[in-house]
């Protein structure tokens, strides 16, 4: 008896639907796209709990007449090609006329549509891929579709769809990716009956991204117009103001179609070298016009990935008209004191160095720059200030007497406020701290500080050492009561993007217990009210974004993102290789490493100090043998 079968219609489509409709947003995007496809010059986008209830998409394309209704849901039916050489110069979003059929498979669908010719519109429903019904229905020019429960009737792939939330997140992206793609159409999006965001379809990305991204970034783009012999390359990249974490800020269209692609990512990346912080990433929103005869778009079914024919080519002339957009912006700011006294003429003249921004004039306020002054002057404080010279120095080594005592040169109540007091009440007990007490020797090339114990001679990376006695300060309070706050004298105002902003709504207990207090400011912007005590980093709005990738990083680990939170936390706090330490500092930084739980490592596992014995010293300087 013959064991192969063939398979029916209807399991066929439904395995062809894996590999089309993988999640709601499949569905959004095949939609969508169908839509911009028919010329339609306003779309609208809603969902109901992430798209996994109901997607709808209302568009007032050119629609579908009533004969072709029940052909548009066959599979590799379509109307966008017709030939095989047509695959050679496709210049429609979709093609393959497998999208319809798919989604039709996994869910209950409906649609009304009208074209322009017809005096009424006809409404049909669809079940298991089949039009069972075909009625007249009064409708405006263009095509409805609503697309309910999906997977209902596949549920081991329903099993496998994120939160709504997590659905929701990846249909606001790629809703985000079409209004920039396509400024010339209006798109309004709604989720669970609330406008998320509106476009005016006047044809300016650049409100587009106003809309989406905010007034910052905004005020930080530097347009891209660039034609090369094979490619033309349109629209906005961000200056060094505008460096991202992540990569979630990339926006790339191959003749309109949002495309992943290696290739022009690394040659964008590339031309930025130098230009932004280590581990940092540019963002951009472009289109790149090609040929279509110069490219493959039939690679995989969901047409996001794409060959093009000489690869090398495409990488250098993207990287040039990238280069000469960023070379070609002017990055040295004009700097305005008011008023100059002559004692600040130094640090007046110190301040005037070039560094890669808009060019926009920056005034500095003179209560800042005296501010700078007393801080430099407090810097440089060595240890005759404290009464501690030399000559005592080595009395004290010779007696060995008080020189490890800490507590004989300074108390925590006259160090910098930007060290708080030990992370630990564990003062009152040596048998808790497991290293000795130590003295300060100085700081070399302000990265390191040099100390010495009874036995040995240490070297502290000064961030690392920061950064793990943050660390377990924060990681106590966090398990206690929360992170200590200090409020904020004028609430501070961030623009974030949509999902980001909706993904510090979702968890603002949690950024509560972290320490920042945050209300809803309207559009896409939060209100930040306090922040953690003695917070010294002024660039907010980096570190709740920085907070913000590491939830999404790790969604499905709350342990892993809490701790991945504090350490980020700790890094964005700490002081920096390069900054200059007073003795007072010195000793407090190393005073409240003693007593860490883990002080020889910082929380990524990095060295905090290396160890010199005497006796090897002394070996080098063939003192012994």
């Amino acid at each position: 008896m013959s064991e192969i079968k063939v398979l029916d219609e209807n399991l066929i489509n439904k395995i062809a639907a894996g590999e089309v409709v993988e999640r709601p947003s499949s569905i959004v995007k095949e939609l969508v796209e169908n839509s911009i496809d028919s010329g339609a010059t306003e779309i609208v986008v809603e969902i109901e709990k992430g798209g996994i209830q109901e997607v709808k998409v209302i568009d007032n394309g050119k629609g579908i007449i009533k004969e072709d209704i029940p052909k548009a849901f066959l599979r590799h039916a379509t109307s966008k090609i017709k030939t095989e050489n047509d695959l050679f110069r496709i210049t429609s979003l979709g093609f393959r006329g497998e999208a319809l059929a798919s989604i039709a498979s996994v869910s209950e669908v409906e649609i009304i549509t009208r074209t322009k010719t017809d005096d009424w519109g006809y409404k049909a429903i669809v079940e298991n891929g089949n039009v069972i019904n075909i009625v007249d229905q009064g409708a405006p020019v263009g095509t409805t579709i609503t697309v309910k429960n999906i997977f209902y009737n596949v549920p081991a792939r329903l099993k496998f769809l994120k939160s709504e939330t997590r659905e929701q997140m990846y249909i606001t992206d790629l809703m985000e990716n079409y209004a920039l793609s396509h400024p010339q159409i209006a798109f309004k999006y709604i989720a669970n009956k609330k406008l998320i965001f509106l476009t005016k379809g006047d044809g300016n990305l650049k409100n587009v991204i106003y809309t989406l991204y905010g007034k910052n970034t905004y005020e930080n783009l530097i347009e891209v117009n660039c034609s090369k012999e094979t490619i033309t390359l349109k629209g906005f990249v961000g200056n060094s103001k505008l460096e991202k974490s992540n990569r979630n800020y990339q926006s790339l269209f191959v003749n309109g179609r949002i495309i992943k692609n290696k290739t022009i990512t690394a040659a964008i990346e590339s031309a930025y070298k130098s230009m932004l912080s280590i581990n940092k990433f540019p963002l951009y929103v472009l289109q790149l016009l090609i040929n279509p005869e110069f490219i493959d778009v039939n690679v995989h079914p969901t047409k996001a990935e794409i060959k093009f024919e000489d690869e090398q080519k495409i990488f250098k002339e993207v990287y040039s008209c990238i280069k000469d957009a960023l070379i070609n912006k002017e990055y040295i700011p004009t700097v305005e004191i008011n008023y100059s006294p002559g004692d600040i003429n130094n640090a007046i003249s110190s301040t005037q160095t070039s560094f890669l921004n808009d060019n926009e004039n920056k005034t500095f306020e003179v209560s800042n720059l005296y501010k700078t002054i007393e801080k430099n002057q407090s810097i440089f404080e060595t240890v005759n200030d404290n009464n501690y010279n030399v000559n005592t120095y080595k009395q004290d080594i010779e007696n060995n007497t008080n020189i490890f005592d800490y507590s004989n040169k300074i108390s925590f109540e006259n160090v910098s406020d930007n060290f708080s007091k030990p992370i630990l009440n564990k003062y009152d007990s040596e048998s808790n701290n497991l290293l000795p007490k130590m003295t300060v020797i100085g700081q070399i090339h302000f990265m390191y500080i040099a100390t010495e114990s009874i036995d040995s001679f240490y070297l502290i990376d000064q961030h690392a050492a920061h950064e793990r006695i943050l660390y377990e300060k924060y990681f106590n309070e966090f398990n206690d009561t929360g992170i200590n706050k200090q409020i904020l004298l004028t609430p501070y105002i961030i623009e974030l993007s949509i999902n980001e902003k909706d993904l510090v709504l979702q968890n603002i207990h949690l950024f509560n217990d972290l320490g920042f207090e945050i209300e809803d400011f309207g559009g896409t912007s939060i209100s930040l009210r306090t922040i953690p005590n003695n917070f010294i980093n002024k660039n907010y709005k980096e570190v709740i974004e920085e907070l913000v990738a590491n939830i999404q990083s790790y969604e499905n680990d709350r342990l892993k993102s809490i701790d991945k939170i504090i350490y980020t936390l700790a890094c964005k706090n700490a002081i920096k290789a390069g900054d200059k330490l007073n003795i007072k500092e010195m000793y407090s930084l190393i005073e409240q490493l003693r007593f860490c739980n883990n002080p020889f490592t910082c929380p990524h596992g990095r060295p905090t100090m290396i160890k010199f014995s005497y006796v090897d010293l002394e070996k080098k300087f063939k003192r012994i043998m």
